[in-house]
């Protein structure tokens, strides 16, 4: 069969705001990991990156005419929901062809979608096996009924079947395909996370078994992961298939088995692989030996996830460190020569003016590459979503921006104002980039006319930032 995937209809200013120009797009790594299987099964497929490459209704229409696929899927993120449906309901008015979807939403929220008689089928957890499946059944004119993970219409309503449990083993999976993306060098990795391009994301496990409030991995708490040799012998495909000169490890926790991380570092130095790469860690998860191990291997950032500068708030939030941790592990980090990237968020449900400012201060305080602050996002499926109403005022709307807000927040706690955030959101950015130490630091990192463009947009981004806040404030105050 042919099958036409198409990535989440999320428009850039749909995920950053007034910083899209500067944000990063990522290949559609879910779609890559479904069309391997699929290939692998015999079975052609297209990946179409909406995302990336923004499509008119007119414009999808012919890549579908083009192509003639025989079941289209459509990947579903919840802050891209509605367009998602518009897609669906435009090509089930233009073609005769069978429309499934997938992604977070559709895990999180599968009857958001049920009621759409423009989908067929939603895959509902992960969607390799399930899709295979699906296919086949549809080809061989099976029964639906034995497809676990599987809702179907039938006679007008949306049907559930049993729920398929998590691959165990995920080195029995393909490689992700990326030889279906045409353009795979032309993403645009975070602007100060990356070094040397083309930069490939890698996703080598699966789940997180912490549980910190404001997240919603659609992974559950059980954490999967490739082996050692799988990760390695990926790492080399796209070296030398790509001409990868950089990866970055995109997933929860990529440390989390300190034996798996090592014998990885192990291999990368065995095998001689001319590779540096990042990854995103937990602070917990990381000791002098892995340090040394990664640093070694060719790692040369990580990215964190800090979140506050309070230590009550932390605990609230249930995140696995407090500050302590954060200064030790910091420090060897930055004594190993091992950059960092923290992310941060301020508007936590039970922030203060206080706890913001410790926040900030603390950001300033560690030895940072860089930073980035959000402001806090309740997302689907997460478990401050579900008790936000208790300590401030809540937004629900599902296309309020990802922590880069463009006018109204999804959460406000109590005694603060959407202005006091959005502005202590640029002070924090102000006061962490433009101070003499991080120029300086700055300024030592460059290493060619990539970086100094890189920092040039930054700079213009924030620039167009503030002016633009600025007016929003003005007019806020026009209409009072």
């Amino acid at each position: 069969m042919r099958v036409l995937l198409i990535s989440g209809a999320i428009s850039g200013e749909n995920r950053y705001g007034n910083l899209d120009d500067i944000g990063a797009y990522l290949p559609p790594y879910g779609l890559m990991c479904l069309a391997s299987v699929l290939e692998q099964a015999g079975h052609t497929v297209k990946i179409l990156d909406s995302v990336r490459y923004p499509l008119s209704h007119n414009s999808l229409s012919a890549k579908v005419r083009e192509f003639g696929p025989g079941l289209i899927g459509l990947s579903v993120y919840s802050i891209g929901a509605d367009a998602a449906i518009e897609n669906a309901r435009h090509l089930k008015q233009e073609f005769d062809i069978p429309i499934v979807a997938g992604g977070p939403h559709v895990i999180v929220y599968p009857e958001d979608l049920a009621q759409f008689d423009s989908f067929d089928y939603l895959v509902d957890g992960e969607g390799e096996l399930t899709l295979l499946e699906l296919v086949q059944t549809l080809e061989n004119g099976g029964e639906l009924t034995s497809v676990r993970g599987l809702h179907y219409r039938q006679n007008g309503k949306m049907l559930k079947n049993e729920p398929r449990p998590y691959i165990d083993n995920l080195d029995e999976m393909p490689f992700p395909a990326f030889h279906l993306i045409d353009d795979l060098a032309g993403y645009n990795p975070q602007l100060l996370v990356y070094r040397r391009r083309p930069v490939i994301t890698l996703v080598t496990s699966r789940g997180c078994p912490f549980s910190c409030i404001f997240c919603n991995s659609v992974w559950t708490k059980r954490w999967r992961a490739n082996s050692a040799k799988y990760v390695v012998d990926m790492m080399e495909y796209v070296v030398n298939r790509f001409n990868a000169r950089e990866i970055s490890f995109h997933e929860d926790t990529f440390a989390l088995n300190k034996k798996r991380v090592l014998k990885i570092c192990a291999l990368i130095k065995e095998r001689k692989l001319d590779i540096i790469w990042t990854a995103t860690v937990n602070l917990k998860t990381l000791d002098p030996e892995v340090i040394r191990a990664m640093k070694d291997a060719g790692c040369w950032l990580v990215s964190v996830g800090i979140e506050s500068g309070n230590d009550e708030v932390l605990k609230f939030i249930r995140k696995p460190v407090d500050k302590q941790t954060v200064i030790r592990v910091s420090r060897w980090l930055d004594e190993a020569g091992i950059k960092i990237r923290g992310y941060f968020i301020m508007g936590h449900l039970v922030d203060t003016p206080e706890t913001i400012k410790e926040t900030i201060d603390f950001a300033k305080s560690l030895p940072l590459h860089s930073m980035n602050m959000a402001v806090m996002y309740l997302a689907p499926g997460s478990e401050a979503r579900e008790i936000a109403d208790r300590y401030g005022t809540v937004n629900k709307g599902l296309d309020l921006g990802t922590g880069y807000p463009r006018g109204d927040l999804s959460f406000v706690p109590n005694g603060l104002t959407e202005e006091y955030l959005q502005a202590m959101q640029r002070r924090s950015i102000s006061n962490f980039f433009f101070r003499p130490r991080q120029f300086a630091n700055m300024i030592a990192s460059i290493e060619g006319p990539d970086d100094v463009r890189r920092y040039a947009r930054m700079t213009r981004a924030f620039v167009r930032l503030t002016a633009d806040r600025m007016k929003l404030r003005a007019r806020r105050r026009a209409v009072r």
